[in-house]
C-alpha cells in the first residue's frame, strides 16, 4: 500500500495523519514540559542566588549592629553621616593619636558594599522604607509595592524588570527592628520586631536569559529532529505493513477466484466474468465465443491409476489449455474434469480453429504411469454468442455440442 497516493483510496491515511498528530502532540507537551521546567529551574537558581546575597548581607548587617557599628579613620572621600548626628549617635570620635574616626552603621556599610558589588559583578543593594529617614533612599513603584505586602504579612517579593543594563531579576525581603537597631531607630518609635523597610537586591539577568534562548533553540531542534525521526519511522513501518496487507489481500483475492489443484480460474469468477462478457457483447455488438471442454473416460483413469494420478493430468491439461489463451481470454475449471473457455472478439473460424489447437495439444501430452504411457483426449462444444443470447442460452448450447461430441464418439469438436 502506498503511501504517496494520500487520499481516500489509501486506509491507512487517517491513520497515519491521526498517529502524526499524536506524536506530534507528545512531543510538543515534552519538549515544551523541558523548556518550562528548565526555565523555572533556571529562575530558581537566580532566585536562590538572591536568597544567599541577602542572607550574607544580614549576617554582616547584623555583625555591625551587634557591635554598635564600625568606626573608620576619615580620609579624603570619607565623610560623616548627618543623619547620625542629628540621632545623638556618635557619628565620630578622635583617637589619641589625634586621627579622626567616623561611624559605618548598617545602613552605611550595605551601601557601600552595594557599590563594590555593582561595580565587580553588577549586583546592587537598596535599602528603603515607608517612613524614610533620607529622602533619596525613597522606593520606586516595585519596591513601595512590596512593603505594602510586607505590612500584610508576606515575606518575599520577585520582579523581572528591563533596564539600560538589561534585563534584572529584583528581589525584595522585610527588614526587621532587632535589639541592637534600636540603637538608631528608638527615636523613630520602632520596637522589637516591627517592619522597618526593605533591602532590595537587584541581580543581572541578561545571562540567564541568554541561556533560556540557547536552551530554547536546542530544545527545538531536539523536538523536530526526534518529531521527523519518528514520523519517518511510522510512515517506513506503516508503508511495509500496507504493502504486506496488500500482498496478503491480492492473495486472498486470488485464492477467491482460483482452482487450487489447476491455477486456472474457478467456475464462481468464471460465471461472473461470462455474464459480464454477454452484456457487453450484446450492448456494444461484439464477437464472443465459448467452449466447453470435457476429458474422455478421465473416471476411468483416476479409478485405474489412482487419484494423485488423475490430479496430475488435471494439473498438466489445465497448464495446456493456459498455453492457448490470449492475455483478454478466460479459462476455468468448470468442474470435475470440465473445463471452459471465454474467448472474447474472435470470428467462427479462429473459434474452431482455437479448439483444433487445444484439442491436439491434449492430445499431444504423454503421461507415464509405472510402465506405461497414458494419453488422454477431449471433446469440445463451441459457439458464438447470438443477439438475443443470455448467459444460459448461449451456455446451453455449448453444453450440447459437448453432449454431441461425447455421444458420437468423444475426441471431437461440435460448433453449435
Amino acid at each position: 500500500m502506498n503511501f504517496d497516493a494520500i487520499g481516500t483510496r489509501n486506509p491507512f491515511t487517517a491513520f497515519y495523519l491521526k498517529l502524526c498528530f499524536l506524536i506530534s502532540l507528545v512531543i510538543i507537551l515534552l519538549y515544551g514540559g523541558f523548556y518550562v521546567r528548565n526555565a523555572a529551574l533556571l529562575e530558581a537558581a537566580v532566585k536562590q542566588q538572591a536568597r544567599a546575597y541577602l542572607s550574607l548581607i544580614l549576617k554582616v548587617r547584623r555583625w555591625n549592629a551587634n557591635y554598635g557599628g564600625v568606626y573608620v579613620e576619615k580620609k579624603d572621600g570619607v565623610g560623616t553621616n548627618r543623619f547620625l548626628k542629628e540621632m545623638g549617635v556618635g557619628a565620630e570620635l578622635t583617637a589619641r593619636d589625634g586621627r579622626v574616626l567616623t561611624l559605618k552603621n548598617p545602613f552605611l556599610m550595605t551601601y557601600e558594599i552595594s557599590k563594590l558589588s555593582s561595580q565587580d559583578v553588577g549586583i546592587s543593594y537598596h535599602i528603603t522604607s515607608l517612613r524614610l529617614v533620607d529622602q533619596q533612599n525613597a522606593p520606586d513603584r516595585f519596591e513601595y509595592d512590596s512593603l505594602k505586602k510586607f505590612e500584610a504579612g508576606e515575606t518575599e517579593a520577585w520582579s523581572l524588570e528591563k533596564s539600560s543594563a538589561g534585563p534584572v531579576l529584583r528581589f525584595m525581603a522585610p527588614l526587621i527592628i532587632e535589639k541592637p537597631c534600636l540603637k538608631c531607630h528608638a527615636s523613630m518609635n520602632y520596637r522589637l520586631g516591627d517592619i522597618r523597610g526593605g533591602i532590595c537586591i537587584n541581580i543581572p539577568y541578561q545571562e540567564a536569559q541568554h541561556n533560556l534562548v540557547v536552551n530554547r533553540v536546542w530544545l527545538v531542534s531536539l523536538s523536530v529532529g526526534t518529531l521527523l525521526l519518528l514520523l519517518g519511522s511510522a510512515y517506513l513501518m506503516l508503508n511495509r505493513l500496507g504493502i504486506k496487507l496488500d500482498l496478503a489481500q491480492k492473495s486472498l483475492q486470488e485464492a477467491a477466484i482460483t482452482d487450487e489443484l489447476t491455477g486456472l480460474h474457478n467456475r464462481r469468477f468464471f460465471i461472473s466474468r461470462f455474464e459480464e462478457e454477454v452484456s457487453r457483447s450484446r450492448r456494444d455488438g461484439l464477437r464472443l465465443g465459448l467452449m466447453m471442454i470435457d476429458l474422455d473416460d478421465f473416471k476411468l483413469i483416476n479409478d485405474g491409476c489412482g487419484h494423485p494420478f488423475g490430479d496430475l493430468v488435471l494439473s498438466t491439461t489445465a497448464k495446456a489449455l493456459a498455453a492457448n489463451l490470449r492475455d483478454y481470454d478466460v479459462a476455468a475449471r468448470y468442474g470435475g474434469e470440465e473445463f471452459a473457455f471465454l474467448i472474447p472478439l474472435i470470428s467462427e473460424e479462429d473459434l474452431v480453429a482455437l479448439a483444433e489447437r487445444v484439442a491436439s495439444s491434449i492430445a499431444n501430452i504423454q503421461f507415464r504411469h509405472e510402465d506405461q504411457i497414458v494419453r488422454v483426449t477431449a471433446s469440445i462444444g463451441a459457439t458464438l454468442i447470438r443477439s438475443e443470447d443470455t448467459c444460459e442460452s448461449m451456455m446451453k448450447r455449448a453444453d450440447d455440442g459437448l453432449y454431441r461430441a461425447k455421444t458420437e464418439g468423444k475426441n471431437r469438436i461440435i460448433f453449435v
